[in-house]
């Protein structure tokens, strides 16, 4: 697997996201990055790290303007496009796919959405899934069950995971501050997973959780 920092398009921060240990990141984006797409590429472009994903600004699933910029982003940067906003859930998938990203995609599952969910949802219809371990903890008493089922079955449709530690009731937690069995997580998608794995924790904690990753692959 591959492991992917996370960081804000900025130059602190991409050499930040370096200095961590991180090759590449994925994008985390605020308006005003979007304001010009180029000069927002040509930053990660001269930054020491590439773009390996792109998440989309968190808007409305029927305002296509800022992921029409987003997937821009992810196109000059030949990355990613994680599509996923706060105020969408997975029945907009149909609105969403109606955009015709041109990009490679995939939606990302959200807290409460089950296995059964992003199977009929997102995975049958033959899109792409954006595998957030966290969300699916929220979702899956069987989480580890779920996990492997989902890699081992669609294996071919998800090319990033996110991995974060969390409880039944919150995500994105600092390794170690949650409930999440993350040693067993990183088993499963060593055996299962072959792709970008982002460390969605905050950036401070992302070289700790780098390490503890590496340590329980090694």
């Amino acid at each position: 697997m591959n492991l992917v920092g996370k960081c804000p398009p900025s130059p602190a921060e991409l050499d930040a996201a370096a200095d961590r240990g991180f090759d590449s990141v994925e994008l985390h984006l605020r308006p005003p990055d979007l304001d010009d797409v180029a000069a927002t590429a040509a930053r990660v472009e001269q930054s020491p790290v590439s773009a390996a994903s792109v998440h989309t600004l968190h808007a409305r699933p029927d305002d296509p303007e800022p992921f029409h910029q987003s997937e821009a982003l992810a196109e000059r940067l030949d990355a990613y496009l994680v599509v996923h906003s706060q105020y969408a859930q997975h029945t907009h998938t149909a609105l969403l796919d109606s955009y015709d990203f041109a990009a490679p995609c995939g939606y990302e599952n959200n807290p409460g959405a089950s296995q059964f969910s992003l199977a009929n949802l997102v995975l049958d219809r033959g899109h792409d899934l954006v595998l957030d371990t966290a969300h699916l903890f929220m979702s899956e008493p069987a989480y580890l069950d779920s996990l492997t089922t989902l890699l081992r079955d669609y294996g071919d449709q998800i090319r990033v995971v996110h991995f974060t530690d969390g409880t039944v009731l919150a995500d994105g937690l600092a390794f170690g501050d949650g409930d999440i069995p993350l040693e067993r997580t990183a088993d499963v998608l060593d055996t299962h997973f072959d792709g970008a794995v982002v460390l969605e924790v905050m950036p401070d904690d992302q070289a700790d959780a780098r390490r503890r990753v590496l340590e329980w692959l090694d």
